[in-house]
């Protein structure tokens, strides 16, 4: 058996113990939810990898601070393990923006995952603090409801929520966020795929265009 197999199978399970010790209990005062830290990362050719993350007001609708870093993926890219690749270089910049802040959202998925630990689950469990994952496409699951929103079913129980703006987006609890209070928080951000996590795509973008290796 391959060592990258073996690597992959440790890895699965690594999420499903993670699952198990999720608290998924509010940590947050929605009534107060002010900053939020938002991260996405952007690659050229598979070789070289820069992660973004902005602090960003919610009241004001400024960015706070912001901070970046610039590195080969951590890993191949497989579906559904996502984090492998994303989470060292995530948490590095959350760690150098630092300070308070109110709630992480990431561009991956929380517990609408095969195992429920997506990108989200394991950036919110390392650093104790809420966290909501936001994709672009669906992994797992059966959407209900009409219009512009609806729940998202996994095995009987509501994990998340989809929402419509110019393209749909899916957003699940990461960790010490509440599913049932998603469709609060998008509301609060407008009602649209946050803007904060726009900035975040746009400025990976820009910044590995710019660099030369």
């Amino acid at each position: 058996m391959e060592s990258s197999h073996l690597l992959n199978k440790f890895l699965e399970k690594l999420q499903i113990a993670i699952s198990r010790s999720l608290n998924l209990s509010s940590g947050l005062d929605i009534s107060r939810l002010e900053t939020i830290i938002a991260v996405d990362s952007a690659y050229k050719n598979n070789e070289l990898m820069v992660t973004v993350g902005v602090l960003w007001n919610l009241k004001t609708k400024e960015i706070i601070k912001e901070s970046y870093v610039v590195s080969k993926p951590a890993y191949e890219y497989i579906p559904g393990l996502l984090f492998i690749r994303e989470a060292p270089s995530l948490v590095e910049v959350v760690e150098k923006i630092g300070g308070e802040w109110d709630l992480l959202i990431v561009d991956g998925h929380g517990i609408l995952h095969p195992r429920r630990a997506g990108l989200a689950v394991i950036a919110g469990f390392i650093l104790d603090k809420p966290a909501l994952g936001i994709a672009k496409k669906l992994l797992v699951g059966e959407e209900a409801g009409e219009e512009n929103m609806g729940p998202v079913y996994l095995d009987g129980k509501v994990l998340g929520f989809w929402f419509k703006d110019k393209r749909k987006f899916y957003v699940s609890p990461g960790y010490k966020v509440r599913v049932e209070e998603i469709p609060e928080i998008i509301n609060l951000m407008g009602g649209r795929y946050p803007e904060p996590l726009k900035i975040v795509d746009r400025l990976a973008r820009k910044k590995i265009n710019e660099i030369n290796y």
